[in-house]
């Protein structure tokens, strides 16, 4: 395995154990469970995000599912996310607590976005670097993964801001 995509799979177990931790702290408060599909859609990722997943896909026999415009995700079956094990960063964080730098605020500052179906009853909780994923820093430590990986890959079509959709993942299938 590439040393680059070893560092995005390094950082996607981060989040991981980060968003393990915050469902348990928000337990109580969470209502997103197995079979909770509300913030899934058809997304696009970054390539190296993408070619990660494609190379992991390879390992697994698929019923390749066909591109539907109006399902909220070609990888959802009864509910169910069918790349569940390597799913992007992005599906990781879904329903948590997460910190975003908001320009547009008066004044300017970090706001924390959540799922509104998901959480109930925020009343009382005290939104903290404890208890929330501050994005920002995991997609400037993804966008810095994804430069080298494109600089090793010397891809001439794909720019630093090229995003792949998710539904692509399709023709390796």
């Amino acid at each position: 395995m590439k040393e680059i995509i070893r560092q995005y799979r390094q950082l996607r177990d981060e989040v991981d154990q980060l968003a393990s931790k915050l469902s348990e702290v928000h337990s109580d408060h969470m209502a997103c469970r197995k079979g909770c599909c509300g913030c899934c859609m058809n997304l696009s990722v970054w390539p190296v995000e993408f070619y990660s997943i494609v190379e992991e896909m390879k390992r697994f026999e698929w019923d390749k599912p066909t591109f539907n415009e109006k399902a909220a995700c070609d990888f959802l079956k009864d509910g169910l996310c069918s790349i569940y094990p390597f799913r992007p960063i992005i599906c990781r964080t879904h329903g948590l607590p997460l910190v975003y730098w908001h320009e547009e605020t008066e004044p300017p500052g970090y706001g924390v976005m959540f799922c509104e179906k998901n959480f109930k009853g925020t009343d009382g909780i005290d939104f903290g670097s404890d208890n929330t994923l501050n994005m920002d820093e995991v997609n400037e430590k993804l966008a810095r993964i994804n430069l080298v990986f494109l600089d090793e890959q010397k891809y001439p079509s794909l720019e630093s801001d090229t995003r792949i959709e998710m539904r692509k993942l399709l023709d390796y299938l």
